[in-house]
């Protein structure tokens, strides 16, 4: 079963990961954490804990395959990935093999060498992007190590800084065959369904999932042909925050482009967009109905 939003993840190129993880820092309040090394393929990254889930910050590795920099997957927690990804099988919806990743901090690895390194340590699956229809999807067991409780525990021991974003709201989905990601979603991966609507005057469908406390929002055009072999593509993170007014004026501060606050399409809601520096992730920020 599926039981949390265990993390997004935004990959960046070799040249452009320290400068993004600067900026994601100064984005969210947060000082960066240290940076972590996958033990394997040497991948670097770095973790933003968030009241609701992480954020993970990922270098590119060099690939003979094309890949974009930019918001490249989610990941699920689950009580059991072996029995999910069984499942998942079973109901014709491929995923990857089962892989065990470890993460050792680099300051750590300096200091007391190899042996003695703090590892974070999970085993997880990547749902085929056939089935995904092309979203990063990877379902992950809980973690053992340093981070397990990074997120739960992100506020804890500070006072409360309204100029700080608080947790992801929701991920957008855009879709070119709404039924067919509804499907996958609702019965595939046994997301609960908490909204479906059409808006005749906006011209879109919109379907809510809800896991975790985090929503992911589907998008479809309304009277658009099926397409059940086409793509879908990740279309931006919505951060939440406790002030807009705060954050907004504490990142104009800080060399941010960020465009005026207006209302949200939910009522009782305020937004504003967060143009640059995003590293090629559009960046909404709301704040909530209180």
């Amino acid at each position: 079963m599926i039981s949390s939003f265990h993390s997004v993840v935004v990959d960046l190129a070799a040249s452009d990961f320290e400068a993004g993880v600067a900026d994601y820092g100064r984005l969210l309040g947060q000082e960066p954490g240290p940076i972590q090394n996958e033990q394997v393929g040497q991948t670097r990254s770095v973790i933003f804990p968030l009241s609701n889930l992480r954020l993970e910050i990922r270098e590119l590795s060099p690939s003979p395959e094309e890949q974009a920099p930019g918001l490249e997957a989610i990941r699920l927690a689950c009580d059991d990935v072996a029995e999910i990804a069984r499942r998942l099988e079973e109901s014709g919806l491929a995923s990857g093999p089962l892989s065990q990743a470890f993460l050792g901090s680099e300051e750590k690895r300096s200091v007391q060498g190899d042996a003695d390194l703090d590892l974070r340590s999970w085993i997880s699956t990547r749902v085929d992007s056939t089935v995904s229809r092309s979203i990063g999807i990877e379902l992950i067991s809980e973690e053992e190590g340093a981070l397990q409780t990074a997120a739960a525990d992100a506020d804890g021991g500070r006072p409360e800084d309204h100029s700080l974003v608080r947790g992801l709201d929701h991920v957008v989905v855009m879709s070119t065959d709404i039924e067919s990601t509804r499907d996958f979603y609702a019965d595939g991966l046994g997301l609960r369904l908490a909204l479906d609507r059409s808006f005749e005057k906006r011209g879109v469908r919109l379907i809510f999932f809800r896991i975790g406390g985090v929503t992911i929002e589907i998008g479809g055009r309304l009277g658009a042909e099926r397409n059940s072999q086409g793509r879908d593509r990740f279309a931006g993170l919505a951060w939440q925050v406790g002030d807009i007014d705060a954050i907004r004026s504490r990142l104009l501060g800080d060399r941010f482009d960020v465009s005026e606050i207006r209302d949200g399409n939910k009522p009782g809601t305020r937004v504003c967009t967060v143009r640059d520096p995003v590293h090629g992730v559009p960046t909404l920020l709301i704040e909530p109905v209180l």
